[in-house]
């Protein structure tokens, strides 16, 4: 994303006193040089402050108690636009902001809130075009997987003084636990890996499996329903029979499907809307006594068979107990019989006991017994193992088995209780006409709930439709394919963090380099297949100079895919050459060694303005003066030198120190 600093300002809390302004360039490596407590590393956290940061980190004292506002001015695309933020005073921090937007800004002199902290990330947000859909593709809602922010995206602009060289993180802010498994979850997408498109494609299938699994869900009920149903029909097709409602004096038959008993009772009711009155045949009221009978008889052939499941599975579980003891024993057994190798292996034939100076013959035949009764344990054992999974298989087919005659005696006892509760209430009412039409009444309702329920075609048809859909976004988002372009993804930055690893002289340059997206650090692997991890490599020169090569590959990579590229166009890195000398060292004392080490740092970024064609604004922040960099000053533009030796000494200007507020 083209998006750069233009400027840092600071407005002063004593209105008599000029605003501070910090201005940057485009197109050259932008240095900013002094000794140390002059307020270089303010700068990452003034210009992270105003870009929404949900924290103040600017240092106090000096900076904060002579500041009333801090400002940068950002370019991006054709537009500028004037972010600020006011100083916390005593809070933690402060959520009163202001912006303008325009082609061209002109600073105030005096600054009022017009927005907040969420206005400013809504308006990056916007800028950066990223996508307002979160990571979750399953039922696991975490903190981790919500959209991404343009706050989760500077983690790849800012290297401080306490990254820079840090083994265990190599991002901004991924020295939290919290930011950075969000930096994990969204770091397909920042490689563009998983671009907008594939995402809408991931939440259409998330919210599509969802529908989907509700409609089966639904289906699944209704078949429940309509089991439970049939065994109602069943009971109103034995009381239609005993009122003489059906046509035909056909019994009923436990193997008719249930669409018969449907047709049969539509038809008796049809016939009772046109006032056909039933005949009661001769024998229709020992039916429904017969068919009780007939359910009563079954009940009791399936609880006895339930019985007998039963004992079974107590006998079949009580024996593989007991051969669960006996195995555990003869596993006992061997263990003590372990040694019987070592001595036939190590006792001669005949030899002199070292203990009591005899023959011991004998010692070696009761060794051979020994070593015969280890073998035969050995094979009892396998024989018990073998015997375990006989078992195993006849105890889960015992317990299908009982699960299928529970099921059956339940529905069964369902079909008794029904056909009680409608034969008491009809022998109450005998035969009258009222009860008969009451009856079909209630038929008639039950028959409209049936349709209902099982009428499922538009479920089912829509279940196949969602099922297409489906189908067809997981050829789109084929896991495979995306693990192929991670793949190819990360060997083109792997390749660039070669390159860059090398100017530098970093141990392992050689090897295999990665970028583990994973773990958010580095990987190693040489050519004999030894892998190892940033952590594991020791010397803080190795340390920085694999942060830099990793920043400098990840924003040469994004320029490659401009469309994808959701990045800030900057990176700002604060005191990489702190790894070799301390910042107490003056300027004077450097040794030539010294200067050469830190000329490699001025060299990558060197290389990288000329290889991104300046489209990436570098920004750093040194201890080091111009000897450092003087072979590459073309490329260099000093933009402030803070030292005790200059009139322009700090970033909190001397004036407004000595005026106060």
């Amino acid at each position: 994303m083209d998006f750069k600093i233009k400027s840092i300002i600071l407005w002063p809390k004593n209105k008599e006193l000029d605003l501070r302004v910090i201005p940057f360039t485009n197109n050259k490596i932008n240095v900013i040089t002094g000794d140390s407590g002059k307020g270089k590393s303010a700068l990452i956290s003034i210009i992270d402050y105003c870009l929404g940061s949900s924290k103040c980190s600017i240092p106090t004292g000096y900076i904060r108690n002579l500041t009333e506002w801090f400002g940068i001015v950002i370019e991006f695309g054709q537009k500028e636009a004037l972010l600020a933020r006011k100083e916390p005073g005593a809070d933690q921090v402060s959520n009163e902001m202001f912006k303008i937007e325009d082609t061209k800004i002109n600073i105030p002199d005096i600054i009022e809130s017009n927005c907040d902290r969420k206005d400013i990330i809504n308006l990056l947000n916007q800028q950066s075009k990223i996508t307002k859909i979160d990571f979750t593709f399953d039922d696991n809602q975490t903190g981790f997987n919500q959209s991404a922010s343009f706050r989760d995206l500077i983690s790849l602009n800012f290297q401080p003084q306490h990254i820079v060289a840090n083994p265990y993180a190599l991002f901004y802010k991924a020295d939290t636990y919290q930011n950075k498994e969000k930096l994990i979850t969204i770091f397909p997408y920042i490689l563009g890996i998983i671009d907008d498109e594939t995402l809408e494609l991931k939440e259409e299938l998330k919210l599509l499996r969802k529908k989907e699994k509700f409609i089966a869900r639904e289906l699944s009920q209704r078949e429940k329903m309509v089991e439970n149903w049939i065994v109602e029909i069943k009971s109103y097709f034995n009381i239609a029979s005993e009122l003489g409602m059906l046509e035909d004096n056909i019994p009923d038959k436990s193997d008719w499907p249930y669409e018969l008993y449907i047709k049969k009772l539509e038809t008796a009711l049809e016939n009772l809307n046109r006032d056909k009155l039933p005949i009661i045949e001769k024998g229709a009221s020992a039916k429904i006594t017969q068919k009780q009978t007939q359910l009563r008889e079954f009940e009791y052939k399936l609880s006895a068979k339930i019985q007998e499941e039963k004992e079974k599975l107590y006998l079949i579980q009580s024996v593989k107990e007991a051969t669960n003891d006996y195995g555990n024993a003869i596993v006992s057994q061997n263990q003590r019989l372990k040694s019987v190798n070592w001595f036939i292996n190590n006792i001669e034939e005949a030899s002199v006991c070292p203990f009591c100076g005899n023959d011991h013959r004998t010692s070696v035949d009761y060794i051979n017994s020994l070593n015969k009764l280890k073998s035969e344990l050995g094979i009892l054992g396998n024989n018990i193992a073998d015997s375990h999974k006989v078992f195993g298989r006849e105890i889960s087919n015992i317990k299908e088995t009982l699960s299928e005659l529970e099921n059956q005696i339940n529905l069964n006892r369902r079909e008794q209780k029904q056909l009680e509760v409608e034969s008491t209430e009809l022998k109450s009412q005998r035969q009258t006409l009222n009860s008969i039409y009451r009856f079909g009444g209630r038929l008639e309702e039950a028959l409209n709930n049936y349709n209902e329920i099982s009428d499922d075609s538009d479920l089912n048809r829509e279940l196949q439709e969602l099922r297409e859909k489906i189908s067809s976004i997981l050829k789109k988002v084929n896991e495979f394919q995306i693990r192929i372009k991670t793949e190819q993804v990360l060997n083109k930055i792997s390749s660039l963090i070669s390159f860059y690893s090398k100017i530098f002289n970093a141990e392992y340059s050689q090897d295999r380099i990665d970028l583990d997206i994973k773990n958010l650090t580095v990987k190693f692997k040489s050519q004999v297949g030894r892998e190892d991890y940033l952590w594991e490599i020791g010397s803080g020169h190795n340390f920085m100079s694999y942060h830099l090569a990793v920043m400098l590959s990840i924003h040469e990579y994004l320029l490659s895919i401009p469309d994808k590229n959701k990045i800030p166009s900057f990176l700002i890195f604060d005191q990489p050459s702190q790894v070799y000398f301390p910042e107490i060292k003056k300027e004077k004392d450097y040794t030539p060694e010294d200067l050469v080490r830190v000329e490699k740092i001025f060299e990558a970024f060197s290389k990288f303005k000329e290889r991104t064609k300046s489209k990436v604004q570098l920004i750093i922040l040194e201890h080091a003066g111009e000897n450092a960099w003087n072979k590459y000053k073309d490329d260099v533009k000093m933009v402030r030198r803070w030292r005790d030796d200059e009139e322009d000494k700090a970033l909190i200007p001397t004036i407004w120190i000595e005026k106060g507020i």
